[in-house]
């Protein structure tokens, strides 16, 4: 894109230290810290549970039948769980001292809030607010609000951690890992959507709902070089799910059928073809900040 200084699927290979097995070794060790972090945060939500009769266990065996969003320590579980993979490629990347990590963000010179904020307002208005509407006018209220106040909060807090997550993982870590090996884009994108799919515990179509919401997540990190517009969306998705059904609306749950899918695509479509807009006529990704290239290598060749 001319609007940005470097194709964000390659954007890794700009950097000096660069060789074809280091994201091999940066996927490595994220994966072994994460596993320590969800060992402790595991241990920690069991010792808590023991005295408040819960289940934590459900939140692994029954995909997301029993997905607790609603209570502190359900959130802390289902959604912080998810959360640590932040910490966990910052930590893989600065063992294996691959690249800056604010290169996963974009090829900007990091995540930039400005732009994330824009997208996000974008996301309220095509993916949140018919996602909500079509729920509120087809979907009986149960009447029963699953929330508790300091669950809602934590739900708040930690849902866009979660999405942000898995943004920096499957669009900022495992396509730019395809990006850099593989010259055609829609093979990372396609590439990255089949590992993001198979994170999913979903019947089939609603693993075929997740793949094209992957697909959608991918060209949006693609077109836009970077993160910001991927996480506007997955946030909004996410957080109108889990606050509909807090609210008595539905239910989160493995099954998903033929229509939620068709709605997910189109208010995807809906997204995506904005954020092109927004890209191509409004200049919302043009590059101002260094992408921090230069000032890595220096440091390198320094030492």
């Amino acid at each position: 894109m001319q609007t940005n200084q470097h194709n964000y699927l390659s954007f890794q290979k700009q950097f000096s230290p660069y060789k074809w097995y280091k994201p091999l070794l940066v996927t490595l060790a994220t994966l072994g810290f994460f596993f320590v972090m969800m060992l402790v945060l595991t241990i920690f939500g069991t010792l808590l549970a023991a005295n408040q009769g819960y289940e934590p266990d459900k939140l692994f065996t029954s995909g997301y039948d029993n997905l607790d969003t609603y209570s502190p320590l359900g959130a802390l579980l289902s959604l912080g769980g998810i959360a640590i993979g932040i910490p966990a490629l910052a930590l893989g990347n600065r063992v294996v001292n691959a690249r800056p990590f604010s290169s996963y963000s974009s090829s900007r010179g990091g995540f930039r809030l400005g732009v994330f904020a824009k997208c996000f307002g974008a996301a309220l208005v095509l993916v949140a607010l018919p996602l909500v509407l079509i729920s509120v006018f087809t979907d009986q209220n149960s009447g029963i609000v699953r929330f508790s106040v300091l669950g809602f909060i934590m739900c708040t807090v930690l849902a866009p951690l979660q999405c942000a997550a898995e943004e920096y993982i499957f669009r900022g870590h495992i396509m730019q890992m395809f990006g850099a090996w593989i010259k055609f884009p829609v093979i990372p994108i396609l590439l990255q959507t089949f590992f993001f799919a198979a994170a999913h515990p979903y019947n089939l179509t609603g693993v075929i709902s997740v793949g094209l919401m992957g697909v959608f997540l991918g060209v949006c990190a693609y077109v836009t070089n970077g993160l910001e517009a991927s996480c506007a969306l997955h946030i909004t998705n996410n957080l109108s799910a889990f606050y509909l059904t807090g609210f008595g609306f539905g239910s989160v749950k493995t099954e998903v059928d033929v229509i939620e899918l068709v709605i997910v695509a189109v208010v995807c479509c809906l997204y995506l073809a904005f954020i092109i807009f927004a890209d191509k006529k409004l200049g919302w990704f043009n590059g101002k900040k260094s992408d921090g290239v230069a000032e890595f290598n220096a440091k390198i060749a320094a030492k």
